[in-house]
């Protein structure tokens, strides 16, 4: 019998059925193929694949008529994306940085401006200063000592420039101040030896000899420091306490070193009684010396120990009144009644405390009542 075809032994079902021990000691795998559309490409999983065999455990294939109903899957977690969340923190990182130029540069062009301005105002001042000192020793040259010293107290106490605008202008200050203090003694002293020459007028052979009248009338040396220090002494004596002031200032600017211990002792001393007299309003002019008093209480302060101690804490009430009657005078009425209603918090005696009839009381109930300080309505 002839054996079949070649092609008829492949097509054998049975031999294909076989055992492996029946087809030659090879295991051949049955063949399966789902059945494919015309338009189906796509490669199919075998049966006995372990990926068949993970998604028939994962999700089972659906069938074309396959209508029963499914488990819901759970929906996936919402969250930023790492990518999208490092964008955010590079994008509020970079508006931080613009921010942080924009505010540095403000910062820088304020300052500029200030600077500007400041230096605009050094140079007004400066100018000034040159023409007020200028005109002061003109006027010193004149022998205008009182206009000089007007001028060389506007550029020493008030302005308080720095020492390169500053120049001499204490020295020439402190020398106006002696030429002017010493300037009436020095005319009335030749009067007085007029008057003794026209006695002996009938005697000729006697008026050349007014020698001892003329070494007395002799007019005193303003820039000697014992004679600036002998005046200080004597107006200390006489309680005519700015007087001394003045000539132991024109000491100290004109000789530092002449008696330093006694001048600064003195000078401490007439400031301290002198300013008294000015915060308690017992001066004899009758003027409103309350700012001055406080000053001088002050300068008293930063050469030594104020004794006593009470005073220096009264020019600080008196500092404080003077500031609420200005503000009360220029209607600020609110910061007016802060600093009362402070001043009277801190003592009884404190509130107590007045200046010519008006107490700090007084100021608080006039601050209240949105009137001007009492004695200022009336232009005083």
């Amino acid at each position: 019998m002839s054996e079949p075809p070649e092609h008829d032994r492949h097509d054998d079902p049975a031999r294909i059925n076989r055992p492996p021990d029946q087809a030659g000691g090879r295991r051949v795998h049955p063949i399966f193929e789902p059945p494919s559309k015309d338009d189906d490409t796509q490669p199919k999983l075998r049966p006995g694949d372990p990926a068949t065999a993970y998604l028939a455990m994962s999700e089972p294939l659906a069938l074309e008529d396959d209508t029963s109903p499914r488990p819901p899957v759970p929906p996936r977690q919402a969250g930023t994306p790492a990518r999208a969340l490092l964008l955010l923190v590079v994008m509020a990182g970079m508006l931080c940085i613009c921010v942080a130029i924009v505010g540095l540069a403000g910062v820088a062009g304020y300052r500029d401006g200030l600077a500007t301005n400041k230096a605009r105002a050094t140079q007004t001042v400066a100018a000034e200063i040159a023409q007020q000192y200028a005109a002061g020793v003109e006027n010193m040259d004149q022998g205008l000592f009182e206009l000089a010293i007007a001028r060389f107290e506007w550029i020493v106490e008030t302005v308080r420039p720095p020492a390169r605008y500053l120049g001499d202008s204490p020295a020439r200050l402190a020398a106006a101040r002696t030429a002017i203090a010493v300037t009436p003694t020095a005319t009335v002293t030749p009067t007085e030896a007029a008057t003794a020459t026209l006695t002996p007028a009938p005697q000729p052979t006697r008026t050349p000899v007014p020698s001892p009248a003329t070494q007395a009338t002799a007019a005193p040396d303003p820039a000697d420091p014992a004679y600036l220090y002998d005046q200080a002494a004597r107006a200390m004596r006489l309680s005519r306490y700015e007087e001394a002031i003045e000539w132991l200032r024109s000491l100290q600017a004109l000789d530092p070193n002449h008696r330093p211990a006694e001048t600064q002792g003195m000078l401490m001393e007439a400031l301290t009684l002198q300013g008294r007299i000015y915060l308690r309003g017992a001066n004899e002019d009758g003027e409103d010396q309350l700012a001055r008093g406080i000053l001088l209480i002050y300068e008293a302060d930063d050469l030594g120990t104020v004794e006593p101690q009470s005073l220096l804490y009264e020019a600080d009430v008196a500092e404080r009144y003077l500031n609420a009657r200005s503000y009360v005078n220029g209607g600020n009425y609110a910061q007016a009644i802060a600093i009362l209603e402070q001043l009277c918090a801190e003592a009884e005696t404190t509130c107590n405390w007045g200046y010519r009839g008006v107490s700090v009381r007084d100021l608080l109930e006039q601050a209240r009542a949105g009137g001007p300080a009492p004695g200022e309505a009336g232009g005083s």
